[in-house]
This record gives C-alpha cells, sequence and structure tokens, in this order.
C-alpha cells in the first residue's frame, strides 16, 4: 500500500519540475548539460556550486591551519576528519529517513543556515588568536552532524525534480558540486591565505552558504507531505533489510565503500604530500587540489554526455580500477607536474565511478526509500571516507605518507577485482 500511495506524490512533484523547464541556451542544447533544462535543478546546482567554492576555500585553510598547529602531524589531519565522519555513523540514517518525510527544502534551509554559523566561529576563534586543535575537532562534529541530514536530503531531491530518464545526466553533473568546484576553490583558498590568512578563508566559506539559501528559496514545487506513518526507526530497519535482500545495492555499496575508505585517503593526506614530500607552497597546494576539480569535470561531463547508456556496470569496474591503480603510481613519483597530472586520472575516475554507482542504487531503490539509501551513501562519502584517513594518517606517521597511500589504494583494487569477478550482475549491471 505505501508504494502505491508514493507514486502519486512523485509524479506530482515531477510533472511541476517538468514543466518549468528553462529555455536551452547554445551551451545547454547537448546532451551533456540536459538536467540544467529544468529550473530547480538549475538553481540547486548553481547554488551549490557558489557554495562549494567556498567550501574548498575553508578545506586548505583548515588543513594548513591544523598543519600549524600541530607542526605537521598527518594524524592531526585524520583526527579532523574522523571528528567530521563519526556522527555520520550515527546520524545519517535518521538523515535520510527524515528527509523522505519532510519538506526537504525547509530542512536545508535549516543546514544550510547552520553550516554558516560553524564557518564564521571558526573564522571568529582564529581571527582573535585563540583558535586551538580541539576547537576545530568540535567543529567538525557539529558540521558532520548537520551535514548527516544536508547530504542526502539533497540527493534524494534530485529524482523529484528531474524526470527518469534524466536522471542519469543530473547526478553526473551533480558530481561537478563539490570536486567541480576544486578548479576554482582550492587555488583561491590557497592565495587568500597569504592575502587575507586563514579567518579571511574562513568568513568567505560562511558567505558562500547563502548562494544555496537563495537557490532554495526560488526553487517552486508543491510542498509533498509524508505518506509514511510508521515510525522512523522502523523505517531505517524496512530500508537496511531491503538492502540485504538485494544483492545489487549490497555490492555497489561496498564496492563503492572500499574505493572511499582505502583508495580516497589521498584528498585528506594530499596537504601533507604536498607540504612534506613535494615541499609546495600553499599556492601550489592549492593547485593540487585543483587538478582533483579538472579531473571531476572531466569525469563528470563524460558521463553526462552517456545520457541513459547501457553496461553502466562495465563502466563501474574500469574506473573504480583505474582510480585505485593511479592512486598508487601517485605515491610512488614524487615530481610535481606528474602528480598533478595523475590527480587530474585520479579525480577524473572517481568521479565516473560515484556517479555510476549513485545511477544504479537510485533506478534500482523503491521510490519511497530513495532517502534512506542516499543516506547509506552519504555515510559512504562523508562517512566511512574521512574515518579511512585516521589509520591511514597514523600509518603515515610509521611508514610514510607514500607507503600508506599505496597500501590503502592496494586494497582497494583487490576488493574490487574480487567484487567484479563473483558477480556477473554487477558487471551487467
Amino acid at each position: 500500500m505505501k508504494e502505491s500511495s508514493d507514486a502519486p506524490a512523485l509524479e506530482t512533484e515531477a510533472a511541476v519540475s517538468t514543466s518549468a523547464i528553462i529555455p536551452p541556451r547554445k551551451f545547454l542544447r547537448s546532451q551533456t548539460f540536459k538536467a540544467l533544462h529544468y529550473r530547480n535543478f538549475a538553481l540547486l546546482w548553481i547554488g551549490m556550486i557558489l557554495s562549494n567554492v567556498g567550501t574548498w576555500v575553508q578545506i586548505i585553510a583548515q588543513s594548513l591551519l591544523v598543519l600549524q598547529l600541530t607542526h605537521n602531524s598527518g594524524l592531526a589531519l585524520g583526527l579532523i576528519s574522523f571528528a567530521q565522519a563519526a556522527p555520520f555513523l550515527v546520524f545519517s540514517l535518521v538523515g535520510g529517513s527524515t528527509a523522505d518525510r519532510v519538506d526537504k527544502r525547509r530542512l536545508l534551509l535549516v543546514t544550510q543556515s547552520l553550516q554558516i554559523v560553524y564557518a564564521f566561529t571558526l573564522g571568529v576563534l582564529t581571527i582573535t588568536g585563540v583558535v586551538q586543535f580541539w576547537q576545530i575537532a568540535v567543529l567538525a562534529v557539529l558540521a558532520g552532524v548537520t551535514l548527516s541530514f544536508d547530504q542526502p536530503t539533497r540527493f534524494a531531491l534530485i529524482p523529484r525534480i528531474v524526470p527518469r530518464e534524466d536522471l542519469s545526466n543530473a547526478i553526473a553533473l551533480n558530481a561537478i558540486v563539490f570536486n567541480g568546484a576544486a578548479i576554482v576553490g582550492p587555488a583561491l583558498g590557497g592565495a587568500l591565505v597569504v592575502v587575507i590568512g586563514y579567518a579571511g578563508d574562513f568568513f568567505l566559506n560562511g558567505l558562500s552558504y547563502v548562494a544555496v539559501l537563495i537557490a532554495v528559496l526560488l526553487m517552486r514545487f508543491p510542498q509533498m507531505a509524508s505518506a509514511s506513518t510508521s515510525s522512523l526507526l522502523r523505517d531505517i530497519r524496512r530500508g537496511l533489510g531491503y538492502i540485504l535482500r538485494e544483492p545489487l545495492l549490497a555490492q555497489l555499496l561496498a564496492n563503492y565503500g572500499s574505493l572511499m575508505f582505502f583508495a580516497a585517503v589521498y584528498t585528506v593526506l594530499l596537504a601533507l604530500v604536498g607540504v612534506e614530500v613535494l615541499g609546495t607552497t600553499p599556492g601550489e597546494l592549492g593547485v593540487l587540489y585543483t587538478a582533483i576539480g579538472i579531473g571531476t569535470v572531466v569525469g563528470s561531463l563524460g558521463v553526462a554526455s552517456l545520457g541513459d547508456f547501457a553496461h553502466k556496470g562495465r563502466l563501474l569496474m574500469v574506473s573504480s580500477l583505474l582510480m585505485s591503480f593511479s592512486v598508487v603510481i601517485f605515491s610512488l613519483l614524487h615530481l610535481y607536474w606528474v602528480s598533478f597530472t595523475l590527480l587530474v586520472v585520479i579525480g577524473a575516475s572517481q568521479t565516473v565511478a560515484s556517479a555510476v554507482s549513485i545511477t544504479l542504487l537510485q533506478l534500482n531503490a523503491p521510490k519511497n526509500m530513495i532517502g534512506l539509501v542516499m543516506s547509506i551513501n552519504t555515510l559512504i562519502v562523508m562517512g566511512i571516507r574521512p574515518l579511512g584517513a585516521f589509520p591511514f594518517g597514523a600509518l603515515a606517521d610509521v611508514i610514510g605518507t607514500s607507503a600508506a597511500l599505496a597500501a590503502g589504494a592496494l586494497i582497494a583494487a583487490a576488493i574490487s577485482i574480487y567484487l567484479f569477478a563473483t558477480s556477473s550482475r554487477l558487471r551487467s549491471a
């Protein structure tokens, strides 16, 4: 009964979203940018890109500040990532189930407003000269709690504002939002550290969230009441039970989770690689993060150009293995521009793997469980990935950063090879 009661609501929202179409401009006429024809998605996409430029500005400044406060400790960087990741283990499923029940726009207004508060608090602590490592860790925990609700809400909103036939395109374009902003954000953050200091970067990030608030306020579609009458915990148990009974979903999450935990640790330890291995300046470090952003845009646009393509499982297999082995090579070669090029490849392959995984998850999950299923994906991206930085950050202090990165990536490659070799359904998805 619940499935049928949810269907009219989905169709109503999709119809409203589809009716609000932006007349295509020349640069939007291709298949690549098709989802941007829908007004609500275009508003959210533009707002999030602007906001995430600010997020990358803060990531660079915060990483450098942590290294300054802790005398270049890889463990300290891992601890900050752990502090932000830990809340996802507790709240991500709650956040996803909540996203299936409430007005998603109102929830986004709350979460984005809280992010402004956190950024400004860190800015004030820094500019007054009282900032300490533990304060950064506390703010990271608060940000983790907030993002546990924010991330699955935004993912669950996409199928509501973009028709099913354009879902793959929208997810690919959505992949640009965070890492694509790295084309501008990191380099800008590294340069601004020299000009306006750490605090200035934090204040700039706080202001960037206003773009999302404006976008959400301008979105138009009727408020839909939740059709669920069961308890929150019961919905969570039901969703987890469905995933355990559906091998494809479990395999998709296992593959993506292993990539994020073991191979994607390079994103957290990159500041340490830049400072200790490559000897970069803050500006040069920002350029390395920019390489990841360039790769993300290349990968995202590539997937978006394919439309609703076949053989998604094969593309997932190739991109997963390419990412892992590229990280291994990155860990072994310590030439600045070679590292830049490899980071472009890593960013592209990681984005393709992410976009294909999310597309397959949303296409195979029940419509009334998309928020919950996406909360598990959020747990992987925002919880599992930073958690990997904690043990590998500590390992880097013992055996060296390069060896730690290579070890993690090889483990990820082994898991991916096992999953694809043993599951014909995953390969043919």
